[in-house]
């Protein structure tokens, strides 16, 4: 009876597409997808070529939905402080129409406080599996005597938003989904700058020429990217003085001290103080004094690119007002609904 409720449900076997509602995995450990991916990766570093450098790379799924994970890690944060999921007060309106249409398509699936709560813990723990796992890595890595030569970068293609904003999944330059680790671990005979914490702005296309200097190799001249070397090493505090992302009709321009989002879709702004506001939680959009300046600079940064999104100096506006009644993401079982929005 269980195979058959396993081969209807696809939470239980861990084959679900992207639904947030937690689920213990049913799978054993070691054919969990992080454990997994972190047995291969022990014996990639058993069975290299001991002759030849060794580049390995092991991409983990978590933490992301589905939320399922086996014990002890679904139930360790059950008695923990979970905080409730952050939705300022400019989020509690009608939100930017990009923004207004992804939360609306994820509340397909009621999600009760309590449920919430386990979701975010669950979530929680998939993060310590990954930390126990990477400690079985570099225990390999120690074992076959590499560690003291070997450089480590830690890093994600993106977060999630789990209720934060009144919202859930990606697909968003709010922090909870565009801020992600970027970790590294330098050998010390590189005299890299251990303990350093540093707020220098590094995109992901950054990586490229970080791990081409790390080797030695020569960066291409026609790449539009930065090595973040010389940050890990302690000779700089910057990487990039500005940072542009672009999903369809919205964008995200980031100064270092202000981050700046344009919606295409109904030419609404929003501008946060990322030094005294790292939660995003006061939008800045109204104080002229503050805007004016890097939203040129935006423009600026759109005409330099060719990017259809400015034309003669200004930012297109389509001019949107009426949300779609499809959902195209709920369907899929994605997301929940949080309250106070």
């Amino acid at each position: 009876e269980q195979v058959a409720r396993m081969g209807r449900d696809t939470n239980l076997t861990g084959l679900g597409r992207n639904e947030l509602n937690p689920s213990m995995s049913y799978f054993p450990p070691e054919l969990y997808s992080t454990d997994w991916a972190i047995d291969r990766g022990i014996e990639a570093i058993y069975d290299r070529d001991k002759t030849a450098p060794l580049f390995l790379w092991i991409s983990l799924v978590d933490p992301h939905p589905p939320l399922m994970i086996h014990e002890p890690y679904y139930s360790m944060y059950d008695n923990e402080p979970i905080p409730e999921p952050n939705i300022p007060q400019w989020a509690r309106g009608r939100a930017p129409y990009a923004m207004e249409v992804h939360r609306r398509g994820n509340h397909a699936i009621p999600m009760k406080p309590g449920e919430m709560r386990k979701a975010r813990g669950v979530y929680y723990g998939m993060i310590t599996n990954i930390d126990h796992q990477l400690g079985r890595l570099f225990g390999a890595l120690m074992k076959a005597g590499m560690w003291q030569d070997t450089a480590v970068i830690y890093t994600s293609d993106h977060g999630e938003l789990l209720g934060d904003f009144g919202d859930f999944c990606k697909s968003s330059f709010l922090e909870p989904s565009a801020r992600v680790p970027f970790i590294a671990r330098l050998p010390r005979w590189m005299s890299p700058a251990i303990g350093q914490v540093s707020d220098a702005l590094v995109n992901l296309a950054d990586l490229y020429p970080t791990i081409l200097e790390l080797g030695g190799a020569t960066i291409p001249e026609d790449i539009d990217a930065r090595s973040a070397l010389p940050v890990l090493l302690g000779k700089s505090n910057q990487v990039n003085d500005h940072i542009h992302g672009q999903i369809s009709g919205s964008h995200m321009f980031h100064d270092g001290r202000y981050k700046y989002l344009y919606f295409v879709e109904d030419g609404r702004e929003l501008l946060f103080d990322m030094k005294n506001d790292p939660h995003e939680t006061r939008d800045l959009s109204g104080n002229r004094e503050l805007v004016e300046p890097i939203r040129q600079r935006f423009i600026q940064h759109l005409m330099e690119e060719n990017n259809p999104h400015v034309q003669d100096g200004k930012l297109l506006n389509e001019g949107r007002t009426e949300l779609p009644h499809n959902d195209a993401i709920g369907w899929l079982g994605w997301g929940g609904t949080t309250s106070g929005i």
